[in-house]
């Protein structure tokens, strides 16, 4: 007999969280009957666990599964969720923060296990909201093999560095920004950024002087992202903060060098196979740069060291761990 698993489908969507869904549930064992639920009235709202909680009493599945950091409010049946970072604690507002303190906290105790992307993000469980540590189990997410078979290259008419992700403040993009400007490279890079220009980015451009020398490549469709990588000259990801940093892997499978931060989950993710420096540090973003523009030996060092780091994460093992954590 199926055992059945019911499972958050809200988060199905063009995100890091999405992506992590869609690779758990193309992967879903045989012997799985997997029941969707959705969240209709903003899943990721202060109410969620409420309105999550009141679907799952409706349901006959034997364990429920979240993909994100929304727990039931009460649950008849165990239930696993995975939360990715503690972003919420740091860069949002005091509500954000006593939300997390008083309600995501305590309900997150009561799971079954909770999932989380890095030891970095499981000592902030334990730290920040005093979660037991053994109930958090470490599952690194993975990488596609298409940026690893991918032969295509994106084609600019300038070398690129490359950012691929949001603007909210902890991707520290105006000191990514700031450092290109300083950096002694040709004139001829630019600094191509997925996404849209909007005023406060177009302001900071003006302020740093690099009119010209940056690009805006719109939101760049899934099955786009390994040529847009493997194009670069190098991708800039130096966060202040990351739960994970899935754009760090997708680079390194793509054959391209990685310059991202120092702090947080990144130096563990990166596994010493990327240049890391302070993100708070204008200056030694710059010169990191500066580095995969003129040290060719780095630059090798880089590729060679990426790939044979991200051939360590798959998809097909972060499903078989998830799995094998809900059903147990």
């Amino acid at each position: 007999m199926k055992r059945k698993v019911l499972f958050d489908a809200s988060w199905d969507g063009e995100t890091g969280i999405g992506r992590l869904y869609r690779e758990i549930m193309a992967r879903k064992p045989d012997a799985v009957d997997a029941l969707p639920l959705r969240v209709e009235k903003n899943p990721s709202g202060f109410l969620a666990p409420f309105h999550l909680a009141r679907q799952i009493q409706a349901s006959e599945a034997e364990v429920f599964y979240s993909p994100t950091f929304i727990p039931p409010l009460f649950s008849r049946m165990p239930f696993v969720f995975t939360i990715h970072d503690l972003m919420h604690l740091f860069y949002y507002t005091r509500l954000h923060r006593e939300y997390y303190r008083w309600v995501i906290g305590p309900l997150a105790k009561k799971a079954k296990k909770i999932i989380t992307v890095s030891q970095y993000s499981k000592s902030l469980l334990v730290e920040k909201l005093e979660i037991p540590a053994d109930l958090i189990r470490v599952i690194y997410n993975g990488v596609g093999e298409n940026f690893f078979e991918n032969e295509r290259e994106y084609a600019l008419d300038r070398p690129y560095f490359l950012y691929v992700g949001n603007r909210r403040n902890y991707k520290n993009l105006p000191a990514m920004l700031e450092a290109f400007s300083l950096a002694d490279i040709p004139r001829d890079f630019v600094f191509a950024l997925s996404g849209h220009p909007d005023p406060e980015i177009e302001r900071q451009i003006r302020a740093f002087g690099i009119e010209g020398r940056v690009r805006f490549l719109g939101m760049i469709p899934e099955e786009d992202l390994p040529s847009v990588y493997k194009g670069a000259h190098a991708t800039l990801f130096v966060s202040k903060m990351e739960g994970f940093g899935l754009p760090v892997l997708e680079s390194m499978a793509s054959g391209t060098p990685v310059l991202t931060s120092s702090s947080s989950s990144l130096p563990e993710i990166a596994g010493g196979a990327a240049i890391c420096v302070d993100p708070e540090s204008p200056k030694a973003i710059q010169h990191g740069i500066e580095l995969l523009v003129k040290d060719e030996e780095a630059y090798i060092s880089c590729v060679e060291k990426g790939l044979l780091r991200a051939s360590g994460f798959s998809w097909e093992k972060t499903a078989a761990q998830t799995w094998d954590t809900i059903l147990a």
